[in-house]
């Protein structure tokens, strides 16, 4: 008798479970009735049509094809001719919702209602799931728990509460005391960015770190009324915690789809458990704890601690624990890194496009600016800079967070399954040759018409309906106040064999990615009473000066790089 060896009972035993498998796999499909009776109608609706799964694969073997699995989905719409797809992607049962008015009926119109006889289609947001959802349950108890978070958790009224206190805060009304507020936050934070810049004009920079300093400091002097400076060791930490865990969180493993891979993610889950862990310290020692330990009764909000401290010490209903407010506070924080990597993509396409900035720089010098600043005040004057954001957002196309159906209910006429995975194709939404022209091209001139912004209906950089981005005004007003500050400064120019290839599918960059040159701009004003001159106006560090403290300032000539004259 032959002597098996252990490798040889290893793969024999290998073959065995793959062979049990496929076998339950197959007797689970039988199962499965193509047609079924809701809650007691008279009419019968179909399940989606799609491809036939593979065994334990289910249909992963499709969407690995394409360089973004989002592609995958149109094709599907073509080969089966209908606008909802049912997937099974490894042991998660899915369906892809195509077309704007079906996403419409997920996003907009999916309340409960009792007139839609118990059909209405009622959605829970969920983990994206090209991120690591269910890796999260391999996780030690509150080491990422994405479940918690205001973009991922279940529908319920402490969410709302939760979205209420937000939203003062993040949707602050035009020239309101806080739009002002973070108006004023903004311009210090760009006085020390294009100062820094200046410094180091001309020079090759890895300008990701920068930005994401700046925006972190931003949202964190706006909503926790803290400032630090750019040399804090602890405050620098933080934000490349926050970035690694955004970069972790927005690729894609064969295990989010089969779990019995997870033990093999084993040691990235580790090291995510530590970037958490180290952003709670940070957050707790430097942020929340003095604002805690010195609550003696209710204090005026005036930011967004001000409210979770008063809402939880006060246990105000729906009772919110102190580790449920720290989730929403460290959510809402890490909300820069999104917004930081957006604007190093922007640059990205800048960088090789030199028309494009220079449009967008006539339309800044036209307004006669006399200082550095670009305020959100201006926004209504400068489309087309808010229109090179709107075009970036369109070409990544970065997934809507796809839902989870909470009871059997049905799209566009067809059954879906309670705890089936919902995802939106904005993909298509933005890349169709049927609604943009020469999608693959970056035109920022397609969202501009007679002088105004312009998004069509088809367009939904944020979502939509009650589980809309709640940050987005704040994507808005940053990114659009820190690219046209850039702007107006500085030139931004390739360096030589730099690979300016825009990742799409997601906004996530790696630590270490684009650099870039910024050369300095000199803006020549003059005023009717003197001669042409160099004029690099200063401004009280926090104060804003508007455009109309320099009445007789006009911008006449345009602008030259610095290494130029």
């Amino acid at each position: 008798m032959i002597p098996l060896t252990a490798t040889t009972c290893f793969l024999i035993a290998i073959t065995f479970l793959a062979l049990a498998l496929i076998l339950l796999d197959h007797l689970r499909s039988k199962k499965t009735t193509k047609n079924v009776i809701l809650d007691g109608d008279e009419h019968v609706l179909p399940e989606p049509p799609g491809p036939k799964p593979w065994p334990i694969l289910g249909s992963l073997h499709i969407l690995g094809r394409y360089d973004v699995p989002y592609k995958a989905f149109a094709d599907l719409v073509r080969d089966h001719d209908c606008q909802v797809i049912k997937l099974r992607m490894g042991s998660v049962p899915c369906v892809v919702v195509n077309g704007l008015e079906n996403i419409r009926e997920v996003n907009v119109e999916a309340v409960p209602s009792a007139s839609r006889k118990g059909h209405g289609t009622t959605f829970t947001r969920s983990w994206l799931t090209w991120q690591p959802a269910n890796r999260i349950k391999a996780d030690p108890p509150e080491a990422f728990p994405i479940h918690r978070t205001l973009a991922f958790c279940n529908w319920s009224e402490v969410q709302k509460t939760r979205r209420e206190m937000l939203r003062a805060h993040t949707f602050p009304r035009a020239f309101s005391t806080r739009y002002n507020e973070l108006n004023g936050i903004i311009a210090e934070e760009m006085e020390f960015m294009v100062n820094h810049l200046n410094a180091l004009s001309n020079q090759s920079v890895h300008a990701k770190p920068l930005i994401l300093h700046c925006c972190a400091n931003i949202f964190i002097t706006y909503l926790c009324s803290k400032n630090f400076g750019f040399e804090h060791e602890g405050f620098r930490n933080m934000v490349e915690n926050f970035d690694k865990v955004f970069f972790e969180v927005n690729q894609g493993y064969a295990a989010d789809f089969l779990p019995f891979l997870m033990p093999l993610h084993h040691r990235n889950m580790a090291r995510m458990a530590h970037w958490s862990h180290e952003i709670r310290k940070f957050v707790i020692k430097n942020i929340i704890s003095d604002r805690v330990n010195s609550w003696k009764g209710v204090v005026p909000e005036k930011d967004y601690v001000d409210c979770l401290v008063n809402h939880v010490k006060n246990e105000t209903d729906p009772p919110m624990s102190w580790n449920t407010a720290l989730f929403v506070m460290e959510d809402i924080i890490g909300g820069h890194t999104a917004i930081g990597n957006l604007l190093v993509k922007v640059l990205g396409f800048l960088a090789t496009r030199p028309d494009v900035q220079k449009l967008a720089q006539e339309e800044i010098d036209a307004i006669g600016l006399p200082n550095k600043f670009v305020g959100l005040q201006n926004r209504g004057s400068l489309p087309y800079v808010e229109a090179i954001i709107l075009e970036t957002i369109r070409i990544i196309a970065s997934p809507i967070v796809p839902h989870v159906a909470n009871q059997d209910s049905s799209i566009a006429g067809y059954r879906i399954k309670k705890d089936t995975f919902i995802f939106l194709n904005n993909y298509d939404l933005n890349m169709s040759t049927d609604l943009w022209t020469s999608p693959e091209k970056f035109m920022p001139s397609r969202f501009v018409q007679n002088g105004r912004l312009l998004k069509p209906e088809h367009f939904l950089p944020f979502g939509g309906g009650r589980r809309s981005c709640m940050g987005y005004k704040l994507v808005q007003y940053l990114s659009f106040a820190i690219l046209a500050t850039l702007l107006k400064n500085f030139t931004i120019t390739p360096i030589p064999n730099e690979d300016y290839a825009i990742p799409i599918g997601n906004l996530a960059l790696p630590e270490m990615t684009f650099k870039f040159r910024f050369e300095r701009r000199i803006v020549l004003l003059f005023s009717p009473s003197r001669e042409p001159s160099i004029l690099v106006p200063r401004t009280p560090r926090g104060r804003i000066k508007s455009c109309d403290e320099d009445e007789d300032t006009r911008s006449i000539v345009a602008l030259s790089d610095a290494g130029h004259q």
